[in-house]
């Protein structure tokens, strides 16, 4: 049988300040929509503020948003949606939200030290790069091509590696 857990005085922390840490939690998180922000009223509950946007505070409720409703005499469907005091701010995510990000595809420093020196020492063909020494990561021929087209399709990267090779492109 086992003995039974001895139980432990529980240590003040001296190092908190109690009463900020309480204070923090207490106040508004920072909002970091502009459309929100600006439509924000400080007077009102989040869940009114978000109502009056067009927005749901709990996403489990969304559901419940839409409701259809049934016409007794003719038995025809009708849905009814609440129209928000200030639709704009929903408008404003929309379009935000419909914007295409752009594109990042860098790779790592060492990628491109990799790539430039396989490049340099084998030119295109992918079959010696995959049995040089360097490859560390013993990748295959075809993933040293996707790397070596994803460093081609960088223009800052490739550019660069151009202009210490005296290659203008």
């Amino acid at each position: 049988m086992g003995k039974p857990k001895k139980q432990r005085r529980k240590n003040f922390n001296y190092d908190k300040n109690r009463k900020k840490t309480w204070k923090k939690s207490k106040k508004m998180p920072s909002i970091n929509c502009e459309a929100i922000q600006s439509a924000w009223d400080k007077r009102k509950s989040l869940k009114k503020n978000m109502e009056e946007m067009g927005l749901m505070a709990d996403p489990n409720k969304v559901v419940k948003h839409v409701q259809p409703q049934v016409n007794s005499l003719d038995g025809d469907q009708e849905t009814t949606t609440t129209t928000a005091a200030k639709d704009y701010v929903m408008k404003a995510i929309e379009a935000e939200a419909n914007i295409p990000a752009a594109k990042t595809n860098k790779l790592s420093e060492l990628d491109v030290i990799f790539c430039t020196y396989l490049m340099d020492k084998h030119g295109e063909d992918y079959k010696a790069m995959a049995r040089d020494r360097k490859n560390h990561y013993q990748e295959t021929p075809k993933q040293i091509k996707k790397k070596i087209n994803m460093f081609k399709n960088t223009p800052s990267q490739y550019e660069a590696y151009l202009k210490s090779k005296g290659e203008v492109r």
